[in-house]
């Protein structure tokens, strides 16, 4: 999928850690094989230490003769750093500040010399080696993480945004970066967008209506969600999950929601507008993740169906 990206002109590939591959091991064969610059989104800092996510980065960028390597960090999930990893999903606004931080000496050719109230790192430095680049971007949906990322990362990751909802917030992400005293555009904004191109996108929409559900009855994303107008899903999908009905919590997925959060079609006619509205909504950066193939979709066609509509 990277060289069918590499050969559309796509800039960026990002890598979830997720339970199938490892984000910065397959980063690392993409990186020595292709011109994409490669990028983390996102990563819990509860899985690695600062020390091995500099490393990380650094082995990565180093593959790519030296392109930035987009490290995408962020506090991920209660259910996953615990449940997974085994670790106290605590501190989570300080836990990332800490180890950007840390990030910002080791990546910078300190020794790392920094005490925080979650992280520690005191004299580590990266070998000598081939140049490498970095920029650190967080994950955030709070306004917490979304302030954080305004003071002191290279960018803020944001989900599940549609482009009506970008458009009010980047003006708002943009106040936050001025209020930091940190030049406007410094921080860049990348909205990541659900897509599909197939034969059949009413089976791929059906598929994600049963996956939105558990976001909705999370309660980060839940309080997203009611944020921007759709309190009343959230409120009957939870309402179904707790009666244990399956098809009730799902029904509560509205068409309205899905067409907000979904872009969907059978060529790159019905995806183009919409993407570009991303853009002229103010976002920086585009990261389009296909809908998989066990929710119905088809990624390589999604894919080039994208690189036709941005051609």
């Amino acid at each position: 999928m990277a060289h069918r990206l590499d050969r559309w002109g796509f800039g960026r590939v990002w890598l979830p850690e997720n339970c199938v591959l490892d984000a910065f091991s397959i980063g690392g064969a993409i990186a020595a094989s292709t011109d994409l610059e490669v990028g983390t989104a996102i990563v819990p800092v509860y899985s690695r230490t600062p020390a091995v996510l500099a490393m990380s980065a650094a082995t990565i960028s180093r593959l790519g003769n030296g392109r930035p390597m987009h490290l995408g960090i962020g506090a991920g999930g209660q259910v996953t750093v615990e449940r997974w990893h085994g670790v106290p999903f605590a501190n989570t606004i300080t836990t990332v500040a800490d180890t950007v931080a840390i990030l910002r000496q080791a990546l910078g050719g300190e020794k790392t010399d920094y005490a925080g109230e979650t992280r520690q790192s005191h004299g580590f430095r990266l070998t000598d080696g081939p140049p490498h680049g970095f920029r650190i971007h967080v994950g955030g949906m709070g306004p917490r993480m979304q302030a954080l990322a305004a003071q002191v990362a290279d960018g803020l990751i944001v989900t599940w945004l549609s482009p009506r909802v970008v458009r009010d917030f980047a003006q708002t992400f943009r106040e936050s970066v001025s209020a930091a005293n940190r030049p406007a555009g410094s921080v860049e904004l990348i909205a990541r967008a659900y897509v599909v191109v197939c034969d059949d996108p009413a089976a791929a929409r059906e598929a994600v209506r049963r996956e939105l559900v558990e976001y909705l009855i999370s309660p980060p994303y839940g309080r997203y969600f009611t944020s921007v107008g759709f309190g009343a899903e959230v409120e009957a999908a939870r309402a179904g999950f707790e009666a244990r009905d399956r098809q009730r919590a799902v029904a509560a997925v509205s068409d309205a929601l899905l067409d907000e959060v979904l872009i969907y079609g059978k060529d790159a006619s019905d995806i183009a507008e919409p993407l570009h509205q991303y853009f002229e909504a103010g976002a920086d950066h585009l990261m389009v993740q296909p809908v998989p193939v066990e929710r119905s979709g088809d990624p390589d066609r999604t894919i080039d169906a994208v690189g036709e509509a941005f051609s």
